[in-house]
């Protein structure tokens, strides 16, 4: 699978990806977008991580990269709902501050949309956008998606807590 858009291209993960990746989740300002906290790991130790995604069985979480030109800048992925199998729960992160605000991750959660809707079937796209994410926030609104309720979110070892914005894209109907 690969989506080509005007800017971005998404692509499967590969293993010479896992460097890059892993400089982005030890890195404090990119993690701090998802309220998590860094991980400092070596490509050896995400190796058991990729090989899941290439590999991840219906309900695993499937993970691909958002590459500007040859340039790898970003991951994207989705996850099937354990109680709906129509419905998917898709993640996306550009890994490179310098980037944020250009429309890249816009682009590439369309493309991403697009695919899953049509080619997985899916027809509830949905997602937990944390409500002090507000440039994510913005992109899911732009590409469609609609609020449908805020709930508070238990920190744990890795991740911060806070509020969580659940959001919506139905399939659109055909007229």
């Amino acid at each position: 699978m690969k989506l080509k858009g005007k800017r971005v291209t998404v692509r499967p993960v590969s293993r010479d990806d896992l460097p890059v990746i892993c400089r982005w989740w030890s890195d404090a300002a990119v993690m701090s977008q998802v309220r998590c906290q860094p991980v400092t790991l070596t490509p050896e130790q995400v190796q058991n991580t990729w090989d899941a995604w290439q590999n991840p069985g219906s309900n695993g979480f499937h993970m691909f990269v958002i590459c500007l030109g040859k340039r790898v800048i970003g991951e994207i992925g989705y996850r099937r709902d354990k109680d709906d199998p129509q419905t998917f729960i898709p993640d996306i992160k550009i890994g490179e501050p310098s980037l944020w605000g250009q429309g890249l991750g816009a682009e590439a959660i369309q493309l991403f949309l697009d695919y899953l809707f049509n080619e997985l079937h899916a027809l509830h796209i949905r997602a937990d956008i944390g409500d002090w994410n507000q440039r994510s926030l913005r992109m899911a609104l732009k590409c469609g998606f609609i609020e449908l309720g805020r709930e508070e979110t238990p920190a744990t070892e890795f991740y911060s807590g806070g509020i969580a914005v659940h959001m919506q894209f139905d399939k659109p109907l055909l007229s």
